[in-house]
């Protein structure tokens, strides 16, 4: 009886089976003529050869992620995140700590870098002075943050970069002289967070 079963289900199958195989052979055949058959129609309308390539989607893998990706320059979120982790008061300001960086042309995290050497982003700085960069031995008090930190990257442009002094170890002898005397800690104190901004 499994036999005959067997051989009624093969009768059955196979023939349906065959002319499955046999279309879908046709249909790729017609398939890979269509390029031949859109060129010559092509070169019929436009009276010219042309060269022409098809391109088909293909669908998403299951399970992949997709997501559009935007451009932009990190470094501004760098500094934020940088700010926060530290919880500086200087976190509102992140963008505008980036944009006089840029007008001045300084390295974006040197602000950061030495706001963090003199007065731990800061956190700790005289009573409404806004002079986180021990600007001027400290004595500079400043009206307010935005204040603060365009003077201070103006004067790193003016007094520092355009003399050539661009790294922390050729900023501190006129920054930080004291620090040159004890074997430099200031430039590698502002190497180190400055790391740590990228």
């Amino acid at each position: 009886m499994r036999k005959i079963f067997l051989t009624l289900i093969f009768t059955i199958f196979a023939p349906i089976t065959l002319s499955l195989s046999l279309f879908c052979v046709w249909q790729l055949e017609r398939t890979e003529a269509l390029p031949q058959l859109l060129s010559y129609e092509a070169e019929k309308v436009l009276g010219a050869q042309t060269p022409l390539e098809l391109y088909a989607a293909l669908p998403p893998a299951v399970g992949s992620v997709s997501q559009a990706i935007a451009t932009g320059d990190a470094r501004p979120i760098l500094i934020e995140q940088y700010l926060e982790k530290y919880n500086s008061p200087l976190l509102p300001y992140s963008e505008f700590i980036f944009e006089m960086s840029e007008k001045y042309g300084l390295d974006y995290g040197l602000m950061v870098a030495i706001a963090m050497c003199e007065s731990n982003v800061c956190k700790k700085i005289p009573e409404d002075s806004y002079n986180c960069w021990g600007f001027e031995n400290g004595a500079t008090k400043f009206q307010s943050w935005e204040q603060a930190i365009e003077q201070v990257a103006k004067t790193l442009k003016e007094k520092y970069y355009d003399k050539g002094m661009v790294t922390p170890e050729e900023i501190m002898p006129k920054y930080a002289p004291p620090s040159v005397e004890k074997g430099g800690p200031w430039a590698k104190c502002v190497n180190q967070f400055l790391e740590e901004t990228r």
